[in-house]
């Protein structure tokens, strides 16, 4: 699974297809909901559900945490993992968002004993891979699947399997989030400013 180091870069068919449904003309109109569409699914990715060691939920940004959990506790309660391991990022006035997320865990069924916290001060998301990788092989996990936004599941998936370098097998599952729904996201001022920053690699974090 190694990967050479990857950086932003625009996604050339992406923006051909983007400036096509956005063109005048009767035809380009029509196919504008579909295309638009096309695009917000191919940042959503989701690996088919199988039995894994853990879900690891993924710090950022703020008022998604809880949603990213929900779908975490899901994979617990319904079986496919053993454990939630929760990334802590280090907030305003030096609190770690696990101190939020680890009671709110347990709060949606999850056995304490079954969690595993990690405080961190990462800043971005390609820090948290290569701290958490450790963690998680340090641990003896073999496959673990990474809960994230959805607009953000195909990059994640990328830095952790390049972080990861074959040490531990690196699956994705998508959270929904109020800002970017992948069918309609053209639609709100939000929904195309999460697109066009996700798409155009206009940030590192979250």
């Amino acid at each position: 699974m190694g990967q050479g180091r990857i950086r932003p870069r625009t996604r050339p068919v992406s923006v051909i297809l983007l400036i096509l449904a956005l063109a005048g003309g009767s035809g380009a109109y029509l196919l504008r909901g579909p295309l638009l569409s096309r695009l917000g699914r191919a940042l959503a990715v989701a690996d088919p559900l199988e039995k894994a060691d853990a879900a690891v939920v993924l710090g950022r940004p703020l008022g998604s945490q809880d949603q990213r959990l929900s779908a975490a506790a899901r994979l617990y309660g319904d079986g496919w993992v053993r454990k939630l391991v929760l990334s802590g990022p280090r907030g305003p006035y030096g609190i770690y968002e696990t101190e939020f997320s680890l009671p709110l865990a347990v709060s949606l069924g999850v056995p304490k004993a079954d969690i595993l916290a990690v405080p961190n001060t990462t800043r971005f998301i390609d820090q948290e891979a290569e701290l958490l990788v450790g963690v998680l092989a340090g641990r003896g996990l073999r496959t673990v699947y990474v809960v994230t936004a959805n607009y953000q599941s195909r990059r994640a998936r990328r830095l952790f399997r390049q972080a990861a370098g074959g040490r531990l097998r690196v699956l994705v599952y998508p959270a929904t989030d109020d800002w970017f729904n992948p069918d309609t996201w053209w639609q709100s001022r939000e929904g195309r400013k999460v697109f066009l920053m996700e798409c155009f690699g206009l940030h590192r974090g979250e």
